[in-house]
């Protein structure tokens, strides 16, 4: 039986010396999190609590997936998997601190192979403990579809729901959603690497916005209200619209095989199409929402409902309501996507690649230079190749005009 406790149980602590593992899920309240904890490190290390990281990164995604030899995207293409030596790095840091709690997270971590995730383990030694963030399954619908499409899918929102809840085939597309929505598995695979009790499962109320940071400050023994979320650390996090999410999938389709890179669509897109979108405009009041169908709803709920009587019988701790897992959200029978978008949601998407291609951000700031570490292997070999190319023929040229002379 699961072990129910409140966010400012005293028992949630763990000790020093702990690697606390947020592994999930995905849109679970995770960036706001992330950007306050990152925002605050050298307060947290006072207060017993490694962040580790660099300045400039709010989450160690790409340490992990180093570790895990594992792409950020768009699985199959050399240039998206990042660099070993990050994940070098982090370990580093880590084993150089035993005294202090370490916190890693990682949204997407849980969806790796137990034996990748015990190499983790392995390497960053310790007593480890696991929180896993969880919220409504039916709200993860619309939520998921969107995050997919910021990876370059292309599938539209009602084919995508057919597919992922077709319990009859395996999907072709996001097989990741299958992995997610399991949570009784993924938490079989984490209590088979740390123990059912060093489990926690953190399950997100609407009517209680604190209780997610609450529940981390009892778990790292912070003082109250520290992982308060603040709109000038964490920025808006809304979701699309309709309209927005549209034009997103139409780029992404149309540039999909055209050889555009990742880290190219990383910068370019989402860093300035996708971030310029959500940050600085704000939608009109008419626009459509992403709402998913009613059957889509139906069958999640009661997916959900399967998932919480077998959650029930383990002996994981739990804040907050299980029950929260199964509430319905709003749906709609016969919505269609809108075929057209606001002129200036296009705009802002122009703007906010302009920019990015400028190296501005997405609103044509000044953005510090970027380290050797952030430009992919790839890039530096070209650009080495082009130089050397370039200095050759200059020789070549050289040596020419040197003879013609004699």
């Amino acid at each position: 039986m699961t072990v129910e406790l409140a966010p400012d149980d005293p028992r949630l602590e763990v000790p020093l010396g702990s690697r606390v593992f947020h592994a999930g899920m995905p849109k679970t309240g995770t960036t706001a999190l992330q950007r306050t904890l990152a925002a605050q490190r050298g307060e947290l290390l006072a207060h017993g609590t490694r962040y580790p990281g660099s300045a400039t990164s709010f989450n160690h995604r790409r340490a992990l997936y180093a570790a895990l030899d594992r792409p950020l995207s768009w699985s199959g293409r050399d240039d998206v998997v990042p660099g070993r030596e990050r994940w070098t790095r982090l370990v580093d840091e880590v084993a150089a601190d035993r005294s202090n709690r370490v916190l890693i997270s990682v949204e997407t971590l849980s969806e790796s192979p137990a034996d990748g995730l015990r190499r983790i383990l392995e390497e960053l030694k310790g007593e480890a403990h696991v929180v896993l963030t969880l919220r409504s399954l039916p709200a993860q619908l619309a939520s998921s579809w969107q995050q997919y499409l910021k990876s370059g899918l292309t599938t539209g929102f009602d084919a995508w729901l057919r597919q992922v809840l077709d319990d009859g085939r395996t999907p072709k597309v996001t097989k990741s959603f299958r992995v997610r929505s399991d949570v009784d598995a993924l938490v079989g695979k984490w209590a088979g690497l740390v123990g059912e009790e060093r489990v926690t499962l953190v399950v997100l109320d609407p009517q209680d916005r604190a209780l997610l940071p609450r529940a981390f400050e009892s778990t790292l023994a912070l003082p109250s209200g520290m992982l308060e979320p603040h709109d000038e650390v964490t920025g808006v996090n809304r979701s699309f619209t309709w309209g927005e999410a549209e034009l997103l999938r139409e780029i992404n389709r149309r540039i999909r095989d055209r050889d555009v890179r990742w880290p190219d669509y990383e910068r370019l897109v989402r860093g300035g199409m996708v971030d310029r979108l959500l940050d600085l405009r704000v939608p009109g009041p008419h626009e459509q929402r992403i709402v998913p169908p009613a059957w889509a709803v139906e069958r999640m709920v009661g997916y959900a409902q399967q998932q919480i009587e077998a959650l029930r019988r383990r002996r994981v701790r739990v804040v907050g309501d299980l029950a929260h897992l199964a509430t319905p959200v709003a749906s709609s029978d016969g919505a269609e996507a809108p075929a057209e978008v606001a002129v200036d949601a296009a705009a802002e998407a122009v703007l906010g690649m302009l920019s990015a291609g400028l190296g501005r951000g997405n609103d044509f700031g000044d953005v510090p230079a970027r380290s050797l570490d952030d430009v992919p292997a790839s890039s530096l070999a070209r650009a080495l190749a082009e130089r050397v190319s370039r200095r050759a023929s200059t020789a070549s040229r050289r040596m020419v005009d040197r003879v013609v002379k004699r």
